[in-house]
C-alpha cells in the first residue's frame, strides 16, 4: 500500500463509510472506492466488506488499522512540525510538566506567549517525573518540563533554570524564621512527610533525615501545600509549587542548608525542538531568571550540572 491508499484506507476505518471518507478527504466517493479496490488487489484479501448493508472491517483490517493509526499520527506530527518550521507565529505546542510547574509558572508562560502569539495553540499535560519516559517515547507529548534528568542515551536536554527547595508554613508555625528555615527548627514541629516517590524528598532528605515519623504522609508536592495552608504542619515544598500557595497567612522560605535543583527541558534526540518550541522555552528560562528574588532569602547557587547542551 502506498501512502494515499493507506490514508484512504484510515478515513474509511475511522468513519465507516465511502461516503463519509470521501467528506473528510474532500474527494469523491468514487475516487474512494476505487482507491480502496486498488488496496485490496495489492494485499490480496478484502479490506472492507458488506454486511447489512454497511461496511465492516475485516480482521485483516484491524490488524492493519493498528498500525495505520500509528502512521497517521506520525504524518500529523511530521505536518505539524513542517508548519512550526514555517513560522513561529502560528502552531501547536504539546508539553508535559510536573504538578508544581503547572500550579503557576507554565499557567503564566502560556498565557504571556499567546499575548505575543494568539494563533498558537497549547496541549498540556501534567505528569509525575517517573512517566516523562514514557510520554516521550509513546509521543504523547513533543517535550517535558521538570527537574529530574534522564539518564537516557535517546533523550536530549536543557538546563532552563534553577530553584529551591524551602518550607512552606503559617508564620506562627515558625516566629523565630528570618530568611532560611534549619532542621533544627524543622525537628521543633510538625514536617509534613513526602512519600518517596516524590522527586524532591531524596532532594532534601539531608535536612529532614532527622524528623520524627510524619502525622500526614503525601505522594505530592501539592498535597502537602495544601495540608500547609490548613494548618496540618510545616510542607517541604519546591518554590514553584510554592508560588501558588503563599498568601498573607502562608510564606515559604529556603532550607538551610540550601537545596538547590536544575529544572530541564527534555525530548526525544530524535524529535528536535522545533522554533516554536524553543522561543516558548526561551520564555519559561526568562521568567525563571526574572523571579529568583521572590524569596526575602539570597538565590544559591546550583548544587548539581546537567551534562547537555542549551537552546
Amino acid at each position: 500500500m502506498n501512502l494515499r491508499q493507506i490514508q484512504v484506507f484510515h478515513a474509511v476505518y475511522s468513519v465507516g463509510s465511502i461516503s463519509g471518507a470521501s467528506r473528510l478527504l474532500n474527494v469523491s466517493q468514487p475516487s474512494v472506492s476505487k482507491i480502496v479496490k486498488h488496496a485490496e488487489t495489492k494485499l490480496g484479501f478484502a479490506l472492507f466488506r458488506l454486511v447489512r448493508g454497511r461496511l465492516a472491517p475485516t480482521e485483516e483490517a484491524h490488524i492493519l488499522f493498528r498500525e495505520a493509526a500509528d502512521l497517521h499520527a506520525r504524518i500529523d506530527t511530521f505536518q505539524r512540525a513542517a508548519r512550526n518550521l514555517r513560522t513561529t507565529s502560528e502552531g501547536h505546542i504539546r508539553m508535559a510538566v510536573l504538578p508544581s510547574l503547572a500550579l503557576s509558572l507554565v499557567p503564566e508562560a502560556v498565557v504571556r506567549f499567546r499575548q505575543r502569539m494568539p494563533r498558537v495553540t497549547f496541549d498540556v499535560s501534567a505528569i509525575h517525573h517517573n512517566d516523562f519516559r514514557e510520554a516521550l517515547a509513546s509521543r504523547e507529548c513533543d517535550f517535558v518540563i521538570g527537574h529530574h534528568l534522564l539518564l537516557d542515551p535517546e533523550i536530549s536536554g536543557a538546563v532552563i533554570g534553577h530553584g529551591r527547595v524551602g518550607a512552606l508554613f503559617h508564620r506562627r508555625l515558625l516566629p523565630e524564621a528570618d530568611t532560611v528555615v534549619g532542621a533544627e527548627m524543622l525537628a521543633a514541629n510538625q514536617v509534613i512527610g513526602l512519600s518517596s516517590d516524590v522527586a524532591i524528598a531524596g532532594l532534601a532528605a539531608s535536612v529532614i533525615a532527622t524528623m520524627i515519623t510524619p502525622a500526614v504522609l503525601v505522594h505530592s508536592v501539592y498535597l502537602a501545600a495544601a495540608m500547609a495552608r490548613q494548618g496540618a504542619g510545616i510542607a517541604i515544598v519546591d518554590e514553584f509549587t510554592a508560588r501558588g500557595y503563599v498568601d498573607d497567612s502562608l510564606i515559604f522560605l529556603p532550607l538551610a542548608p540550601s537545596v538547590t535543583f536544575e529544572l530541564n527541558v527534555l525530548h526525544l534526540g530524535s524529535n528536535p525542538l522545533t522554533r516554536l518550541a524553543k522561543s516558548f522555552i526561551d520564555l519559561n528560562r526568562q521568567m525563571i531568571a526574572t523571579q529568583t528574588d521572590w524569596v526575602s532569602a539570597p538565590y544559591p547557587a546550583p548544587t548539581v550540572a546537567l551534562a547537555a547542551g542549551t537552546y
